[in-house]
């Protein structure tokens, strides 16, 4: 979060990483923004819009905002993240670096600011480099630095943060301070490591199970073809993937009765075990029997219906769906 003009704040709109576009900000965050874009439009006071110093305020902004400074350090201690600051032409006696960094990794603001290389050193090793090309590139462009990377607690712990830091120039153009916002996603990044080893799981259980497993939107498309089904039928799953499920594989007076459950799903019209014909690319036809189940969505609407299967050899009838 940068402090620029008054007009700038007004038109910018805000950024966010689309994962975490449904995630709603604390209350209290969202006040704390909405109090950071007023006081930084009286850090911004005079006819010409300039940014005026965030730390001492005094020296730029009006006589009746002499005491700013102190609110808006009692502010940034209240946001519940790493707020950070640092100047490029000052000492680290100048940085800034809000209390909520001892929470986070263990350090306090003294220690932290102490060494002016604690925060890269501190870096995982694998996001290094990529930090590194990012921060040059946010010098260089002037585009803020927008990314998650993690970073070693003092105890050993890997934080996750998403850090959105802007470089704040002078009126000649030379960079004047870095100014920024670190969140610690860990909880959510530990969720997003749980829910893909489980679907890595669920995925070698469908390639290795000996049952045909096919997973159908709500218009009949084929979503999911586990192994089984490509090697009963001659085709990939990127050969039917998105298809309809009777272009492939249906004869053609099952076609219609299939259009037709499709036109009215619902979780009582499903039918639950019935047998059907499939046709493979050889042009030989299979019966299998099938199990069917709906997963609905919040809503109760059909969300994916799951079709279980069992080639059935040798077989010489089968009967209509139940």
């Amino acid at each position: 979060m940068t402090l620029t003009s008054q007009a700038e704040w007004g038109a910018r709109q805000p950024l966010r990483e689309p994962e975490f576009d449904s995630i709603p900000a604390p209350p209290e965050l969202a006040e704390a923004e909405a109090l950071l874009l007023e006081l930084a439009g009286v850090f911004s006071g005079g006819p010409t819009g300039s940014v005026t110093d965030p730390l001492h305020p005094g020296l730029g902004a009006d006589a009746d905002a002499t005491n700013l400074e102190a609110k808006y350090r009692a502010l940034l201690e209240q946001i519940p993240a790493v707020v950070f600051m640092a100047y490029v032409d000052r000492g680290v006696s100048e940085a800034y670096v809000s209390p909520e960094i001892e929470a986070a990794l263990g350090y306090s603001r003294e220690e932290w600011l102490e060494d002016p290389i604690r925060w890269y050193e501190r870096i995982h090793p694998d996001d290094k480099q990529r930090w590194s090309v990012e921060a040059a590139t946010m010098f260089v462009s002037g585009n803020p630095l927008r990314s998650a990377y993690r970073v070693m607690a003092r105890d050993g712990r890997v934080v996750w943060f998403q850090c959105d830091a802007r470089m704040v120039r002078r009126q000649n153009g030379q960079p004047w301070f870095i100014h920024g916002v670190a969140f610690d996603i860990s909880d959510l990044k530990d969720t997003e490591r749980a829910l893909q080893q489980e679907r890595n799981v669920v995925s070698a259980i469908l390639e290795t199970v000996g049952a045909l497993v096919t997973v159908l939107d709500p218009e009949g498309r084929i979503v999911r073809f586990n192994r089984a089904c490509e090697l009963t039928t001659g085709y990939s799953l990127g050969e039917v993937c998105g298809k309809h499920i009777w272009d492939f594989f249906l004869q053609a007076e099952e076609v219609e009765q299939a259009k037709g459950i499709f036109g009215r799903l619902s979780a009582d019209l499903l039918p639950k075990d019935f047998k059907s014909h499939w046709i493979t690319r050889q042009g030989s036809q299979r019966v299998i029997a099938w199990s069917c189940s709906m997963l609905p969505g919040n809503d109760g609407t059909p969300n994916y219906i799951i079709a279980t299967g069992i080639d059935i050899p040798n077989a010489n009838s089968w009967r209509e769906p139940c």
